[in-house]
């Protein structure tokens, strides 16, 4: 269900980079990591949803950010939570603390904070938690595209 990111990125051409290391966790860990290997960027987190009418999302956002559900729900069009560690699992393949943002089916939309696209770089786990990539936040949009998944924009201020 997950696209292999490296190979599809190589593909077309689109810039990243790739940093292998330990297994990755916690945003602790995150940090400390980020350090001694020396990227940049804006750590993200993603969120693996799961709307009332069992659609799943993809939703992602600054690890920092704590996510309006409210929101989220007037965006998605239908109320979401959290999918559970072992649902996830079972649906994409991915452990809990390493989810991707990007790569899944096309009938997983994903749902973009709006304020990462005015970032410079955003930093992600691909899928495996002892791996980080960083792509440019302005081939965001384009690799949502080119992947084929319905993109919602998530704006916190917007009424």
């Amino acid at each position: 269900m997950i696209v292999n990111l490296e190979e599809f990125l190589r593909e077309h051409s689109i810039y990243f980079e790739l940093y292998v290391h330990d297994p990755i966790y916690t945003n602790e860990d995150a940090v400390i990591m980020k350090e001694e290997k020396g990227f940049t960027g804006t750590e993200t987190k993603a969120l693996f949803l799961k709307g009332k009418s069992g659609q799943y999302y993809s939703f992602v956002t600054f690890t920092t950010k704590s996510t309006d559900f409210k929101r989220l729900k007037q965006v998605a069009g239908e109320k979401v939570t959290i999918v559970k560690p072992y649902e996830m699992e079972e649906a994409t393949g991915q452990k809990a603390g390493a989810v991707t943002p990007l790569g899944y089916d096309t009938s997983i939309p994903i749902i973009v904070d709006e304020k990462l696209f005015n970032q410079e770089k955003l930093v992600f786990a691909p899928a495996r938690p002892d791996q980080t990539m960083v792509i440019l936040a302005e081939d965001l949009k384009k690799i949502i595209t080119l992947l084929g998944n319905e993109l919602f924009i998530y704006n916190e201020n917007q009424t």
